[in-house]
């Protein structure tokens, strides 16, 4: 309920949110994790101010209003932020004994960043907000300012370019087939 909004509701929000909300914006964010985390921190301090305000509107779906606003945040802090970092320089901090399950994830899930991070920057933006986000064309068309028909272009050229790792992006649940149709 707006302007309701109490710290164990949003505490929920955000224990539920915040892993998923990191990847995407580290996705569109590369090898940036400061500015990924940045990201993330913005969307939870506007959601804060959205459920603690007696006259905004009912939000249904935190979790879409929550990636909507994180993904517009990241693409904002990435191209203010454009002098990036390859991953190949980024140290991993932290590294201890992992299971062998644990690694492949880890390093397939790398592998997949380096690779959307690689796409011209059209190209990543329309990935992470069709894949992570969950957006449709028009909505994606309507955030970054152009034609569904070029949305439709950019992910085609992108898919082209990750075909190579879909596997991957199958297992790290970022590429699912609906009805025949890869999504």
């Amino acid at each position: 309920m707006p302007g309701h909004a109490s710290e164990e509701e949003f505490d929920a929000v955000y224990r539920e949110w915040y892993p998923r909300l990191l990847a995407r914006a580290s996705m569109v964010c590369g090898a940036q994790r400061a500015l990924a985390s940045d990201a993330v921190q913005e969307a939870f301090t506007r959601c804060w101010l959205r459920m603690s305000d007696p006259d905004s509107a009912p939000v249904r779906n935190w979790g879409a209003w929550l990636a909507k606003t994180v993904l517009r945040q990241a693409i904002d802090l990435r191209d203010r932020h454009s002098d990036t970092t390859s991953l190949d320089d980024f140290e991993q901090s932290g590294r201890g004994p992992e299971l062998a399950e644990l690694m492949d994830v880890k390093e397939g899930f790398v592998q997949v960043c380096t690779a959307i991070a690689s796409l011209p920057t059209r190209q990543c933006e329309v990935m992470a907000l069709y894949y992570l986000a969950g957006l449709s064309y028009a909505e994606i068309a309507d955030m970054l300012r152009i034609e569904e028909s070029t949305v439709r272009k950019h992910r085609s050229d992108a898919g082209k370019k990750l075909e190579p790792l879909a596997v991957t992006l199958r297992q790290q649940g970022l590429l699912h087939t609906e009805g025949g149709e890869q999504r």
